[in-house]
């Protein structure tokens, strides 16, 4: 395994798209990473494209990483297991539908996942304490939870800083819980 220090250099590097740098960064921790996602998607064709996607991201949100929250490993780490993730979540096969045809052949009148959270007494409860957080804090709690995203991707949906996003949520929840009580 590569020294972290290197391999925080390499990614500076690959920040200034410095295209050798990713290269050997690729070297040096897809050994690692790839057993990871063949382990979750248990497929290799599967494991190799997600390994390629994941390194273009890390490709791209170089800049973005920061040395004070986790070292290279463990980012590239939870890149590679989100995208993982990611893929297991995605139905097997793929249809576009520009026109929405297929969407509306499949449209039916059952109540979606906010009429269901609504039907149910505590369920009712927890929807109006909701309502009562702000329109930030509500967003990053239903990501969270509703959505099951990490706080990276949270913050990167909203384009917030991720510990402006972890504030609202840890605001949020001491909120809900005070008008749950």
């Amino acid at each position: 395994m590569a020294d972290p220090a290197h391999l925080e250099s390499l990614l500076a590097d690959c920040a200034r798209q410095r295209q050798p740098a990713l290269a050997e960064l690729y070297r040096l921790t897809a050994p690692h990473l790839f057993p990871l996602a063949k382990r979750m998607l248990r497929s290799k064709e599967g494991a190799e494209e997600v390994l390629q996607e994941c390194f273009v991201t890390i490709w791209q949100r170089a800049a973005q990483y920061s040395a004070e929250q986790s070292q290279v490993m463990t980012w590239m780490t939870r890149i590679v297991r989100n995208r993982c993730i990611d893929r297991l979540r995605r139905p097997d096969l793929e249809v576009s539908d520009p026109d929405g045809e297929i969407a509306a052949a499949w449209a039916d009148d059952a109540p979606g996942p906010m009429s269901q959270l609504q039907s149910s007494q505590e369920s009712k409860r927890l929807a109006d304490c909701m309502q009562t957080l702000e329109g930030q804090q509500r967003a990053a709690i239903a990501m969270a939870f509703f959505d099951d995203l990490s706080h990276p991707e949270v913050a990167e949906r909203m384009a917030a800083p991720l510990g402006t996003v972890k504030s609202w949520v840890r605001r949020g929840l001491a909120r809900l819980k005070e008008c749950l009580g």
